[in-house]
C-alpha cells in the first residue's frame, strides 16, 4: 500500500469579487462596496481606491454596535449574478439569495442577517474529514495508453486505447486485465448506461458516430443519440438518464473555429439544452425577440470530457490547445459559470503546464481531475474551486489520464505507459481507496 503525500488547501466559501484566483474574502470597502482577498486589497484596489474605506470582514461580523455590519442585500449571489443575498448558508459557508435555498440549500442551516449580524449564531469553519488516498491494486495491461475506462455493474471494465485503436472489454484478475472482447476502433467518448450497456463515439467511413455496445454480446449498434450537424467528442451519462454531450461544427479541434457546444439529450434523445454562450440560455421553443438574450463570448474552447453533480451541475473539462493546456469549467443548470479553475501556480510552470485529462465526480459532488504533466489529482469542490492536490508520483503513479468510480466506491486511474520506457505496451490502471471527499 502507498499513500499520497497531499497539500490541503481550504475550502473558498465566497471568492474575491476583484481576482480570478478563487481567493478568500478578507476586506469590505464601504466606499464601492466590493468583498476583496489579502492580495487584492494591497494591490488593485489600492491602487484604484487608496481613499476608500476597508474593513476587516471578521470586524465587521461583532456585534459592536461601533462597527459597521454585513448588509446581506450588498452582495451579489454567486450563481445569479441578477439576485442580491439574503441568507447565510451556515452549511455551506456562503453567502446565498432567495433562488439558491430550494435549488442547492434544501434542509442547510440558514442565517437570516440580523441573526447573522448579532452574532446570535456561532460562525465557524466546518471541519473537514482528513482527506486520504490509498493505493488498493495496480494491474498491468496490454494497452499502451488508457484514454477512457467505463465501469460495468459486475465489475468488470471497458478500455479504451486511442494510440492503437483499440477497445477492450476486460475482467481483472489477480494484478492484471484479462481481456473477454477486445474491438478495433478509436473511441473518442464512453459512458455506461442505466441498463448497463456501453455508449461510445467512434467514425465509421470518416462520419463520427454515437454507437451502443452491448455488454453481454459486445456487439455495437447505433444509437439514438445524435447531435447533427454537430461533431460529438465527449459523452456522460446522468443518474437520472440524461446524456450529455461535448460537441464542435469541425472536426479538427484547433485553430478554434465555429462552435463549441454543451448539449443535453433526455433518454429517448430528445434535446433539452445547449450550453455554448456566456449569459446565453438556449431555449427550445420561441420566445419573443425582446426576451431573449444574445452573447457571442464562448463557454468553452474545446469541451474534451464532461461530467455532472448530482445537484445538475456541469463540469466540463475545456482543452485551450493542442498541448492540453485546460481548465475546468463548472456550469448551473441555468447556465451561469460556477467557477472555473485553471490550476494551482505553485505546481502549473512553463515547463509543466496544467494538463487535465481525466474528469469526474465523487457521491459527494466533488469534482475530480487528473493532471497528467504533473501527475498530480486535483480535488474541487461541486463549484470549481480547489480543496485540495495530491502528488501521485509520491505514490508511483506516472502519467494519469483517464478516471472512474469503480462499483465498490473506489477509484480506477488508467494511465499512459512511461515515456522512454522500453516496455511500452504495459500501461498500469491503478485502483485507490479514498476518503474524506
Amino acid at each position: 500500500m502507498a499513500f499520497a503525500s497531499s497539500i490541503q488547501k481550504g475550502q473558498i466559501p465566497v471568492g474575491c469579487q476583484l481576482c480570478e484566483g478563487g481567493n478568500k474574502i478578507k476586506w469590505k470597502c464601504h466606499t464601492c462596496e466590493s468583498l476583496m482577498c489579502d492580495k487584492c486589497k494591497d494591490g488593485v484596489h489600492r491602487k484604484n481606491g487608496k481613499d476608500h474605506k476597508i474593513l476587516n470582514i471578521n470586524e465587521i461580523r461583532k456585534p459592536d454596535g461601533s462597527k459597521d455590519t454585513i448588509i446581506f442585500s450588498e452582495i451579489k449571489c454567486e450563481e445569479h449574478s441578477n439576485q442580491a443575498c439574503c441568507l447565510f448558508c451556515n452549511t455551506c459557508n456562503k453567502f446565498i439569495c432567495l433562488k439558491c435555498t430550494t435549488k442547492f440549500h434544501n434542509g442547510h442551516e440558514l442565517i437570516e442577517e440580523e441573526d447573522y449580524n448579532k452574532g446570535k449564531v456561532e460562525l465557524k469553519p466546518k471541519q473537514k474529514s482528513e482527506i486520504k488516498l490509498e493505493i488498493s491494486k495496480v494491474y498491468t495491461t496490454d494497452l499502451t495508453d488508457i484514454h477512457l475506462i467505463a465501469v460495468c455493474s459486475d465489475g468488470s471494465l471497458w478500455m479504451a486505447d486511442n494510440q492503437r485503436s483499440k477497445l477492450q472489454h476486460v475482467k481483472l484478475r489477480g494484478n492484471r486485465t484479462e481481456v473477454i472482447t477486445s474491438l478495433n476502433t478509436r473511441i473518442y467518448g464512453m459512458a455506461k448506461t442505466d441498463s448497463n450497456n456501453i455508449l461510445v463515439i467512434t467514425t465509421e467511413r470518416g462520419e463520427t458516430k454515437l454507437k451502443l455496445i452491448n455488454t453481454m454480446t459486445g456487439e455495437m449498434t447505433y444509437s439514438r443519440y445524435d447531435v447533427k450537424p454537430l461533431y460529438p467528442i465527449t459523452i456522460h451519462v446522468t443518474s437520472d438518464h440524461k446524456v450529455i454531450i461535448g460537441a464542435t461544427s469541425g472536426k479538427d479541434p484547433f485553430p478554434v473555429k465555429g462552435r463549441r457546444v454543451v448539449v443535453v439529450l433526455d433518454q429517448e434523445g430528445k434535446q433539452l439544452q445547449e450550453y455554448e454562450h456566456e449569459n446565453h440560455k438556449k431555449q427550445l421553443f420561441s420566445l419573443p425577440r425582446f426576451l431573449t438574450s444574445i452573447s457571442t463570448k464562448r463557454l468553452f474552447t474545446y469541451p474534451a470530457f464532461v461530467t455532472c453533480t448530482s445537484n445538475g451541475n456541469i463540469c466540463v473539462m475545456d482543452w485551450l490547445d493542442k498541448d492540453f493546456r485546460a481548465r475546468v469549467v463548472v456550469l448551473s443548470p441555468g447556465g451561469d459559470i460556477l467557477g472555473t479553475y485553471t490550476g494551482r501556480p505553485d505546481v502549473k510552470t512553463g515547463d509543466k503546464p496544467f494538463k487535465l485529462c481525466g474528469i469526474l465526480t465523487t457521491p459527494s459532488d466533488n469534482i475530480i481531475v487528473t493532471d497528467a504533466g504533473n501527475h498530480l489529482l486535483h480535488i474541487l469542490t461541486d463549484q470549481g474551486q480547489i480543496i485540495t492536490y495530491y502528488n501521485l508520483h509520491d505514490m508511483g503513479i506516472l502519467y494519469p489520464f483517464s478516471i472512474a468510480l469503480s462499483m465498490t466506491v473506489t477509484i480506477f486511474i488508467g494511465c499512459f505507459y512511461e515515456r522512454g520506457s522500453t516496455d511500452t505496451t504495459k500501461a498500469k490502471l491503478y485502483e485507490l481507496n479514498f476518503s474524506g471527499f
